[in-house]
C-alpha cells in the first residue's frame, strides 16, 4: 500500500463502515464467468443520521477473488454493469454512483460500492428491499442471490426505514464533497 500523500484505501474502507448503518445482506453468485462462478456477499446500508446530504442506499458487493484471474473477472464483470438500468425497474430510482476498489492486500477480495440515490417519494421498508430493490438489482447485475437477511432490530415489513435517510439538506454535502471525503482529496 502506498504511503504518503496518496489515498489510503484501507482507511476509506473503514470510514464507509462508520458513516453507514447496515440494514441487510445477501449472498450472490454470477455463473456466467469463464470459470463458472463468481460469488460473494452484498451489504445493504443507509447513511447514519446527519452523515449525508442525499437520500440513498448503499450496496457494497464483496467478491471473493482468490487469484489474479478472479480479480480481473470481478473487475470486468462489475465494470460492465449499467446501474442506471434500475430506472426502468422502479420509479423511486433517481441515479446511481458506482465506485470499484480493491483491498486485496488486506482481504483478498474485490469491492464494488453502488450508491443508489432515491427520489423524495421513496418509502424504504423491508417490503421495498425484498420486493423491489433486490429483484431489480439482481436483474440489472445479472446475478443470482439468496433472500436478504435483515438486522433483527429493524421495524416491521412495511414500516418506513427512511428516517435516517432524511437528512438536513442545508448540510452542504454535495456528491463532489462526498467523493472528496471518500478519497481524502
Amino acid at each position: 500500500m502506498k504511503k504518503g500523500p496518496g489515498v489510503d484505501l484501507y482507511r476509506e474502507f473503514i470510514h464507509v463502515f462508520r458513516t453507514e448503518e447496515m440494514l441487510a445482506f445477501f449472498d450472490f453468485r454470477d455463473e456466467t464467468t469463464t470459470d463458472g462462478s463468481l460469488s460473494g456477499l452484498c451489504k445493504i446500508s443507509r447513511p447514519k443520521p446527519g452523515k449525508a446530504g442525499s437520500r440513498y442506499l448503499s450496496l457494497l458487493f464483496i467478491v471473493e477473488t482468490p487469484d489474479e484471474k478472479a480479480l480481473q473477472e470481478a473487475e470486468a464483470r462489475f465494470g460492465s454493469i449499467d446501474w442506471n438500468g434500475l430506472r426502468n425497474r422502479f420509479p423511486e430510482f433517481e441515479s446511481a454512483l458506482s465506485i470499484p476498489f480493491t483491498l486485496r492486500e488486506f482481504t483478498g477480495n474485490y469491492f464494488q460500492e453502488v450508491d443508489i440515490y432515491l427520489k423524495d417519494n421513496a418509502v424504504v421498508s423491508r417490503s421495498f428491499i425484498v420486493g423491489t430493490l433486490c429483484p431489480s438489482v439482481f436483474s440489472v447485475a445479472g446475478i443470482t442471490a439468496d433472500e436478504p437477511v435483515f438486522r433483527e432490530d429493524l421495524p416491521d415489513a412495511r414500516q418506513d426505514l427512511t428516517e435516517s435517510l432524511l437528512v438536513d439538506k442545508g448540510s452542504g454535502d454535495s456528491l463532489v464533497s462526498r467523493l472528496r471525503t471518500f478519497f481524502k482529496l
